[in-house]
C-alpha cells in the first residue's frame, strides 16, 4: 500500500465505540473538522461498509474485530486497547504488511514527549543516576503498575537506567485521572519529569492525531516515537 494524502473528509470506524474512550472518541472527531464517524461498532455488530480509517479502544476480542474492519476497507488501523494476547499482536504486525498499523497503550501527546525526554535525560546524566517512578490513578483502574509506568521503565532501560518495574511505586486514590512522576537522582541534585491528565478527552484527541497522521503513512508497524521523529523534524525545518 502506498502512502495516502486524504482530501476529502476522512471516514472513522471505531471499534468500542458505546465505551468511554469511544464516546470520548466521537466527540473528538465530531469537534475536530477534517473527518467524521462512518460507523460505529460493539460487540455483535456487523462490519460497515464504510470507512477509511479504523480506530480501536475495546478489548482483545473487539481489536480481532478492528482487524477485520481494517481487512474490509483496506484501512490504516490505529489500536489504542492494552493487554492484547500475543495471537492478537501477531495478527496486527502480519496486518501490517498491508497497510499502516499502530498499536499505543498511552495516546497522550505529552506522555510521548516525556519519553523522549527521559531518554534524553539518562544519555546525559548517564547510568550512576538514581531513578524513581511514581504513577497515581484513580481507585477504578486496578493494573498496577500502570501500562504508561511499564512503558517508562522500558524507556529508561533502552537508555541504559536502570529501573525494575516491581520497583515502580503505584498510587490509587480518589478519581486521579494519571499522574506520572519520574525522579533522576544524582550527586547533590535532583531532576523531576512530571505528567498530569487532567481529563480523558486528551487521550482521545491524541489517538485521532495519530490515527490521522497514520492515514499518510506507507505500511508498516509505526510508533508514537515515529510520529513525534516527524513532528520535530518539521519544526526544526525553517
Amino acid at each position: 500500500m502506498t502512502p495516502n494524502t486524504p482530501t476529502e473528509r476522512t471516514q472513522v470506524v471505531i471499534v468500542g465505540a458505546q465505551g468511554r474512550m469511544g464516546r470520548a472518541l466521537i466527540e473528538a472527531i465530531e469537534a475536530h473538522g477534517s473527518c467524521l464517524v462512518a460507523a460505529r461498532i460493539d460487540q455483535g455488530d456487523a462490519l460497515p461498509d464504510a470507512g477509511d480509517l479504523v480506530i480501536d479502544f475495546s478489548s482483545d476480542d473487539g481489536a480481532k474485530v478492528a482487524l477485520a474492519a481494517s481487512e474490509r476497507r483496506s484501512a490504516p488501523l490505529f489500536v489504542g486497547t492494552t493487554a492484547l494476547s500475543n495471537s492478537t499482536m501477531e495478527a496486527l504486525r502480519s496486518r501490517a504488511r498491508q497497510v499502516p498499523v499502530m498499536v499505543a497503550s498511552n495516546a497522550s501527546l505529552g506522555v510521548a514527549a516525556m519519553h523522549r525526554m527521559v531518554a534524553l535525560a539518562l544519555q546525559a546524566l548517564g547510568p550512576a543516576w538514581k531513578i524513581r517512578l511514581t504513577e497515581t490513578h484513580h481507585t477504578k483502574k486496578f493494573d498496577a503498575p500502570s501500562g504508561t509506568a511499564i512503558a517508562l521503565a522500558e524507556t529508561v532501560r533502552r537508555a541504559g537506567g536502570d529501573l525494575p518495574v516491581e520497583a515502580i511505586r503505584s498510587i490509587r486514590e480518589g478519581d486521579v485521572v494519571g499522574h506520572h512522576v519520574l525522579e533522576l537522582v544524582g550527586p547533590g541534585e535532583t531532576l523531576t519529569l512530571s505528567h498530569e491528565a487532567h481529563d480523558r478527552s486528551l487521550f482521545a484527541r491524541g489517538a485521532l492525531t495519530l490515527a490521522l497522521w497514520l492515514r499518510t503513512q506507507p505500511a508498516g508497524m509505526h510508533t508514537v516515537q515515529a510520529w513525534l521523529d516527524q513532528r520535530i523534524r518539521g519544526r526544526m525545518q525553517p
